[in-house]
């Protein structure tokens, strides 16, 4: 983490939150009334609750409050405990146990046992939403007594210690007495079945969702505030106007322009936190003029990725320069991406690619991701290529390309790891095993890159998974089944007084459970 005085542009896998400041006003609000409130401007507004959902950056954002999972990464993408102390992987990677903590309860008083992290799992592959993708070759699990569980996997998969710090664990005994016709995801949208930090005490879908600090909580209260606000702000110009009214604390997905306003503004600070996110535009590889990899490669070439990084970010960022995103460890040596108009017309003509008319989803309520496709829209019209645009939610988005035949020729989307190891987003994202999904969002399938992505999982020697993993990138690249677009810096604008941000490898934004008064 370090401290700047600029900015970077919009948020995450589908929307935009926004870590905001303080004024005089705003000390004057908080000797008022709110000295241990924290309010949290942001347009990361969830969908739901559940944390079945929590794969999607805007429930995350908000579930992180009210859930543990199992353990989690630090900063420097070591794994710490959280509800289990001690944890064992087989050596053929085939099965894992866990040890509970002692003493850690659900929000309404009951203990956390091994029973819940059963029930957990099996919800999760029950239901087959959401985070379910990250575990896929879970076969089941067995609770041995209260604070011991096992889990076995359908193949080896030495990586399946990480994907479980993305698996929040729920009170089973209240999610099965609100199960409905849906196994709780109705009643789990709205309610919160926890043992975090937080408990949730008020929610007003689309408005705010008010959080009370759990006092039995294990971890103690880390010096928190007594009460969290998530306001839901999708409108940078609000962000900016309450950020100087003090009417919040925090906000992210300031635009560069509102932000600008706040560099040199006495009792702020800009902060800028290590990020995940890398923005793409996937190719239906599938079908369509986008099957031929030549019409794919014009594409990306026809980009302007320096006027992206310039003009849309205001310099806060950098153009990719690889498949993962540039947060990851285990990156080939991959030429950046770069615009050549007459290299991608050249392409066009050898395909016997004349008068393409092409749609692309993206989701017009992100700003960047606005301006970024009508980049590409005009960009491509200097290649001879029509570009139609269709704005869609990212819910619409995913069950698009969860189906080939609905799969769009374009889909503009952030996408990033859900926990620090480059073989398991590979995986998700490119092995055929993931179409119809909504993971595998360019219809994806290469015989090779299954194998290598096999091995890469299955791998117990990190080096060897990091070689294999490093061999599909060149693959897939070579493929050109996506355009790799660019990173965004994650910059936050708080209150002078509010401290903790940090990069938080789980977490696409923020863990908002490490925010406190100074």
């Amino acid at each position: 983490m370090k401290i700047r005085t600029t900015a970077a542009a919009t948020t995450a896998a589908a929307l935009a939150l926004a870590t905001a400041a303080c004024s005089s006003s705003a000390n004057d609000a908080a000797a008022t009334g709110r000295a241990d409130t924290l309010i949290i401007g942001t347009g990361a507004n969830p969908q739901t609750l559940d944390p079945l959902l929590s794969s999607d950056v805007q429930t995350d954002l908000t579930s992180v409050a009210a859930y543990d999972p199992l353990y989690t990464y630090d900063s420097s993408d070591k794994l710490i405990p959280k509800l289990a102390t001690e944890w064992t992987v087989a050596p053929d990677a085939t099965s894992l146990t866990f040890t509970l903590r002692s003493g850690a309860t659900f929000h309404d008083g009951t203990p956390v046992t091994a029973a819940d992290v059963v029930f957990t799992l099996d919800r999760v592959r029950k239901l087959n939403l959401g985070i379910a993708t990250v575990i896929a070759d879970y076969q089941g699990s067995t609770a041995t007594d209260d604070t011991h569980v096992t889990v076995t996997l359908k193949r080896a998969n030495a990586g399946f210690l990480g994907a479980l710090s993305r698996i929040y664990i729920v009170n089973a005994a209240l999610v099965e007495k609100n199960a409905g016709t849906d196994d709780g995801q109705t009643w789990l949208a709205t309610h919160d079945a926890g043992s975090g930090a937080y408990a949730l005490a008020d929610y007003r879908p689309n408005q705010q969702a008010k959080f009370t600090r759990f006092d039995k909580y294990w971890g103690g209260d880390g010096g928190r505030p007594a009460t969290m606000v998530y306001r839901y702000i999708t409108e940078s110009a609000t962000l900016r106007d309450e950020l100087r009214q003090g009417n919040i604390d925090v906000a992210y997905g300031l635009v560069p322009t509102d932000r600008a306003s706040f560099e040199k503004a006495a009792g702020y600070t800009l902060t800028d936190v290590k990020g995940p996110l890398q923005l793409y535009t996937f190719f239906n590889t599938s079908q369509g003029p986008t099957a031929d990899v030549r019409v794919r490669k014009a594409i990306r070439l026809a980009y302007d990725y320096d006027g992206h990084v310039k003009n849309i970010l205001a310099g806060q960022g950098s153009v990719a320069d690889g498949v993962l995103p540039n947060s990851l460890t285990c990156r080939p040596v991959l030429a950046r991406s770069a615009q050549n108009v007459a290299e991608a017309k050249k392409l066009l003509a050898t395909a016997g690619a004349s008068n393409l008319k092409l749609t692309m989803y993206y989701q017009s309520v992100i700003p960047e991701h606005n301006k970024a496709a009508t980049l590409l829209q005009s960009n491509l019209r200097d290649i001879g290529v029509t570009l139609t645009l269709k704005s869609v939610t990212y819910p619409e988005f995913v069950k698009a390309v969860s189906d080939p035949k609905t799969a769009p020729a374009l889909g503009l989307v952030w996408d990033f790891p859900l926990y620090p190891d480059a073989a398991s987003m590979l995986y998700r994202v490119y092995d055929s095993k993931f179409i119809g999904t909504g993971s595998n969002y360019g219809q994806y399938s290469n015989a090779t890159v299954d194998d290598l992505l096999d091995k890469a999982t299955k791998a117990t020697s990190p080096e060897q998974s990091c070689e294999y993993a490093k061999q599909v990138q060149t693959i897939v690249d070579n493929d050109a089944v996506a355009m790799d677009m660019v990173n965004s810096k994650y910059i936050y604008v708080s209150k002078s007084t509010v401290t903790g941000f940090a990069y938080a490898p789980t977490h696409t934004l923020l863990d908002t459970t490490a925010l406190h008064f100074q």
